[in-house]
């Protein structure tokens, strides 16, 4: 049969994309398991044929062919545009699709509606979007009207043969714009009615996240084999064999970490649970533990299922500051195996992965091919952010969206989970339920002070925590909490030994900051570490603190969620029990001294009285953990398990459910984003709240960030897409050198289209090699 000599692309036939894409959709959906799987199939591979079909208008075949010039001008048009063309044939489709098998409607035609409408956009308020007005109507009917009828009827007999429920023709999508107004009037009704639990939600999203990695990995990548899983190569016993390798020393803390990894292994697993907790001191080695569990899971479904479901495992973390860290660990156990790391076993991703994705020893993929790799989460082992694993599962976002499907059938590792702000428990329980239930997902909590997302009985634990709390002498906590102390009391008070290594958390860069200048007139061995210093050195200073190079370091709460540093002592400005727990996992960590570790607690205040802690932590918190250190003056390290729980349970009963309750029901209504502010809506989530207004300001700090810049520079003169392209290739080197400020600091340096520029000719005016940023509106900026 000829071609519809229709495009989507230049180059690329209409039907070769709209089928393209379908087979992408279809191999996506191979490894789904949802409550109507075939129906999914079906809808998925109709939704991803039609996806496309405004193109087939003479409007967009002629932008397609137009030069550059008029090519700008006849974007901008709106019979140009596909998308609400291609979405009411999409509705009428699915709606024949599920009329002619006989099966319930229900909202699945108009989430075709939506999921077509929206794939180069964002998703809406639905109920905003059932509407199709008379402006609507008149636009559709312009189009049809200048559709090659001979063109259109190869393209709907080939799509038909491809998998359509029927062939479409100029009369028949006619005949449908006329009722179709009607139609969506009553949808919009039925929408006003709803209230709904997650799980319409959790169908738009898979179906909208299929369509978008499928259309946007045909275009870019083409080569379908590039999706093929490497399912055989990651065995459940590599942890064993890894461990087995080393040699590790005789020491009271390496049997209980082997105690602790023995007793999880050997758990009996039932797969129908869903939900697992292990619960163990910090330095433990909880990454390993988990990984482990974790693919001996994967095998028991892999298994139960004969192999039609093979878990991808998605390993969440706090902090950039400890990805490298963990997925460092698990790249040495996939080599101690003889499995090369490459991306589709082993990938990293946050917002400043480098755009690099190998697949074998011969084949790198381009830039643009390896991005499409790395946020669609192609991998085994995705080692990732809380920020983009919880803002996939809460958005509207196109960009984050597109990955939702790989959370389907997964094993989601979560690290340090009470790092998520307490307001935000129910609405995590709640979603990771219907997770669950609906897209066959596994979950694994991994903490040191278990936060009371779920109820103990929820969760099938694998080790028994007060054993292992039980066990641990390696630090006391020592409380000073009767005085506030300003830092010059604490200096000239809190006196250094010669044969031990400390370490300082500050609730506030600057009280970090004048610390450290007090300090550093008596002591030489002594570093500096906060988000003031650029990425590129705060991870080398990380890095030689690792090696015992300082004997003392003074921070912020940077370094408390899973960092692996290990000091003699700790002193740490007031803070909710998490946190002090945090830091304290930070002091004698390896248990490696005959003397246990101290952990010094102190409540500080600012030259006007005001505590610091005041600055960034909720009151309730704090009262709750004055409450309960208050009745003690020294704390050992068994006792801080029951402490925790205590911290815990108060927590729960005095904090607000509110903003988790609102969020809940913008997503029972299906409200993506709303224009009337006082409804919040699912893209009003925001896991980590700033503290106020930032920029970006790149630091020329060296010849390397010279040459970085020199090439930032140079793409203004690239057009858009070659723009991004390069950007891609440079990206991962250039935020090495970018901080963030307060968009109203008096020093700010020159702006360079969105981002603050400090030149190497004025570094010193306002960066210190020491400390970083230079500040000079300390009143302001005091929690900064």
């Amino acid at each position: 049969m000829p071609s519809s000599n229709l495009h989507s692309h230049p180059g690329r036939l209409l039907e070769e994309h709209l089928i393209g894409v379908a087979n992408l959709a279809g191999s996506f959906c191979r490894d789904k398991s949802f409550p109507q799987q075939e129906r999914l199939k079906i809808l998925t591979r109709t939704i991803a044929l039609s996806h496309d079909l405004g193109k087939a208008t003479t409007f967009f075949q002629d932008y397609l062919k137009a030069v550059e010039k008029e090519k700008l001008k006849l974007k901008n048009q709106k019979e140009t545009r596909h998308g609400l063309f291609s979405a009411v044939c999409a509705y009428y489709l699915v709606k024949e699709l599920l009329n002619r098998t006989n099966e319930d409607v229900g909202y699945y035609p108009f989430f075709a509606f939506e999921v077509v409408k929206r794939h180069h956009g964002n998703l809406h308020d639905l109920i905003d979007e059932a509407i199709f007005n008379d402006e609507d109507k008149k636009l559709v009917y312009k189009q049809l009207e200048n559709i090659n009828e001979d063109n259109f009827t190869i393209l709907s007999q080939l799509l038909f043969e491809a998998g359509l429920p029927i062939k479409l023709t100029k009369k028949i999508i006619s005949d449908w714009i006329d009722r179709f107004p009607e139609e969506l009037r009553a949808i919009k009704k039925a929408l006003r009615q709803n209230i709904g639990d997650a799980s319409n939600y959790l169908l738009l999203n898979l179906l909208y996240s299929i369509l978008l990695d499928g259309d946007k990995s045909d275009v870019v990548v083409r080569d379908i084999s590039h999706f093929d899983r490497q399912t055989g190569s990651i065995l459940a016993n590599i942890v064993d064999i890894y461990k087995s390798k080393q040699s590790f020393q005789d020491s009271s803390i390496n049997a209980i970490r082997e105690s602790a990894y023995r007793e999880v292994i050997n758990k009996e697993i039932d797969i129908e649970k869903r939900f697992y907790s292990i619960n163990l001191p910090t330095g433990l080695g909880k990454t390993l533990i988990s990984l482990s569990f974790a693919l001996k899971l994967r095998e028991l479904v892999n298994n139960k299922t004969q192999g039609k479901f093979i878990p991808r495992i998605i390993y969440a973390l706090p902090f950039l500051s400890i990805i490298e860290q963990n997925s460092d660990v698990i790249e040495k156990v996939l080599k101690a195996n003889g499995i090369i790391p490459y991306n589709n076993i082993l990938l990293k991703h946050h917002h400043l992965s480098e755009i690099s994705y190998q697949i074998n020893k011969n084949e790198d993929l381009e830039s643009d091919s390896a991005k499409i790799m790395i946020e669609g989460w192609n991998s085994e082992i995705i080692v990732t952010t809380f920020v983009q694993l919880f803002h996939t599962l809460l958005t509207n976002r196109n960009k984050n969206l597109r990955k939702f499907h790989r959370i389907n059938n997964s094993i989601i590792i979560l690290d340090e989970i009470q790092s998520v702000p307490i307001k935000y428990w129910l609405l995590i329980k709640t979603i990771f339920q219907f997770l669950t239930e609906k897209l066959n997902v596994y979950v694994i909590f991994i903490t040191a002070t278990e936060p009371l997302i779920f109820e103990k009985t929820e969760m099938v634990s694998l080790v028994e925590s007060d054993k292992y709390f039980q066990k641990m002498n390696r630090v006391k906590l020592k409380l000073s909490l009767d005085k506030d102390l300003t830092l010059e009391e604490l200096y000239s008070t809190f006196k250094i030994k010669q044969n031990k290594r400390y370490l300082f958390i500050f609730n506030t860069i600057s009280a970090a900051k004048n610390y450290y200048e007090l300090a550093k007139a008596d002591h030489k061995d002594i570093s500096f570490i906060s988000t003031h210093i650029i990425p590129k050195e705060r991870l080398a200073r990380i890095s030689d603190i690792k090696k015992g190079k300082y004997k003392i370091v003074i921070t912020t709460q940077l370094v408390e969620a899973g960092v692996d540093i290990d000091f003699d002592v700790v002193v740490r400005d007031i803070a909710p029990f998490d946190s002090i727990n945090q830091a304290s996992g930070r002091c004698n960590r390896n248990n490696s001294g005959l003397e246990k570790g101290e952990v010094y607690i102190f409540s500080l205040k600012d030259e006007t009285g005001k505590k610091y802690s005041s600055y960034i932590y909720d009151s309730v918190l704090l009262d709750i953990t004055k409450k309960i250190l208050g009745k003690h003056e020294e704390i050992q390290e068994q006792e801080f398990l029951e402490l925790i729980d205590n911290y815990y349970k108060e927590t729960v009963e005095k904090k607000s459910h509110d903003e988790s309750r609102k969020i809940l029901e913008a997503i029972g209504k299906m409200r993506y984003d709303s224009e009337e502010r006082e409804n919040i809506s699912i893209s009003n989530f925001k896991l980590i709240d700033e503290d106020y207004p930032k920029k970006d300001v790149f630091v020329e700090l060296d010849d390397d960030a010279k040459d970085v810049w020199s090439k930032f520079m140079e793409l203004e003169a690239k057009d858009l897409f070659e723009r991004k392209k390069v950007f891609d290739s440079i990206k991962a080197d250039f935020y090495q050198y970018v901080i963030s400020i307060p968009t109203k600091v008096k020093n700010s340096p020159q702006e360079v289209g969105f981002l603050g520029y400090v030149r190497n000719a004025v570094l010193s005016d306002y960066y210190n090699l020491e400390t970083g940023f230079i500040t000079k509106d300390d009143r302001s900026l005091v929690i900064w």
